[in-house]
């Protein structure tokens, strides 16, 4: 078992060098689907005080290029706002918990019944869709095997320094490692915040699971398991709002990461019976605990060269490693950033990954810590701006 997975980290690390090469020539890997899969749709909108927002959410949908949406549902987490009226005026159907749940999947789980069609389209309350990005997702689930297909995400506003860094990392991260994780038929994480769904294989895996904080992600792992496909479509494109300050930065990510430490604890061993999914967890796990040393490695360096020492070769290979990493990463950056419409966002927003990363390690270090050295388990899903 450690063999496949030792073979399926070296499958990952090829597929993103391949992948960078992809990018750069501009290949897209899709195959081909049928542009006749034209199922009905139902999209759900869970939302609590989202009367801001909602509205601008609710009319994207009503843009969508996609005829064969049957009804959009708001699942109403018993708001204290106007959340409601705002989606009845629009023309949504709004459907209230008798409490409020606490948590997204719980909410999500409470309007299933209320669904008729075969498939179904999450979206949050705060994110809009290009008109074209129910479209373009829908027809990947045409083969019955597939239990969801997610979007590439950009955030909606980009004005302050944690909302640029965000557009950075999504367009270095879903554009290199996302993809990456998609050519090896492995994508690690269903976006929460827009994907479609096959009704029947949803509810066969036991719908969005209630018992962890990354109800996406989980529920990813475990098609991954029951051998359900999971897509990843980088043209249907979605815009939440994202953090605009550290505050809301830093709950964002550290429920993003405890949710990973969760899902790690809910399925511990089960993950070796698909090696591949087991190979990129554990790729993860030991980037998120030996990136702090970047910046050792970094400083180290710095003081060898300023106080006329000689760098060993170790030292110079970590440099090295570093620089390509670098080239790489801003290479995908850029070129993603063209594609997106978000070039000069992509520029000026690279370098801030490498200020940000040092307190994106320690957010992983606490992380790990609460979870799984104080069992200090995260319960309450917070919205992340």
């Amino acid at each position: 078992m450690l063999y496949y997975i030792y073979k399926n980290v070296q499958c990952i690390i090829v597929s993103l060098f391949v992948d960078a090469i992809d990018f750069m020539v501009g290949i897209k890997k899709y195959p081909p689907v049928p542009t006749n899969y034209k199922p009905y749709v139902t999209v759900l909108v869970p939302a609590y005080n989202e009367e801001a927002v909602i509205r601008d959410t609710l009319e994207s949908l009503a843009q969508q290029t996609y005829k064969n949406i049957r009804e959009i549902i708001v699942i109403d987490d018993c708001s204290s706002d106007r959340t409601s009226e705002i989606a009845k005026e629009l023309g949504a159907t709004v459907v209230k918990t008798p409490q409020n749940t606490g948590t997204k999947s719980r909410a999500q789980n409470y309007a299933i019944p209320f669904v008729k069609t075969p498939v179904f389209v999450t979206i949050d309350a705060d994110t809009t869709l290009d008109p074209r990005a129910i479209d373009r997702i829908i027809p990947f689930l045409y083969d019955g095997q597939t239990l969801s297909a997610c979007g590439f995400v950009i955030p909606q506003v980009i004005r302050t320094f944690w909302e640029r860094a965000r557009t950075a990392e999504y367009l270095y991260g879903l554009g290199l490692f996302k993809s990456a994780q998609e050519h090896v038929s492995m994508p690690l994480v269903s976006s929460g915040c827009f994907s479609a769904f096959n009704l029947k294989l949803f509810k066969n895996a036991g719908m969005f699971p209630e018992n962890n904080i990354a109800e996406d992600m989980a529920l990813t792992w475990k098609a991954h398991l029951m051998g359900y496909k999971i897509k990843y479509v980088s043209d249907a494109i979605c815009y939440p709002k994202e953090p605009a300050t550290w505050v809301q930065y830093k709950g964002q990510l550290t429920r993003w990461y405890r949710g990973f430490f969760q899902c790690i604890s809910d399925y511990k061993t089960s993950l070796l019976r698909n090696p591949k999914l087991a190979a990129f967890v554990l790729f993860y796990l030991i980037m998120g605990l030996i990136s702090p040393l970047w910046l050792f490695f970094a400083i180290w360096y710095g003081y060898l060269i300023a106080s006329g020492g000689t760098p060993s070769l170790f030292s110079l290979a970590v440099i090295g490693v570093f620089l390509v990493d670098v080239v790489v990463g801003y290479t995908t950056t850029i070129i993603k950033g063209k594609q997106t419409n978000k070039l000069i966002e992509a520029v000026t927003g690279y370098p801030l990954l490498w200020l940000i990363s040092p307190l994106n390690s320690c957010l992983f270090l606490y992380s790990m810590a609460q979870e799984w050295l104080m069992k200090n388990k995260l319960t309450n899903w917070e919205k992340g701006h």
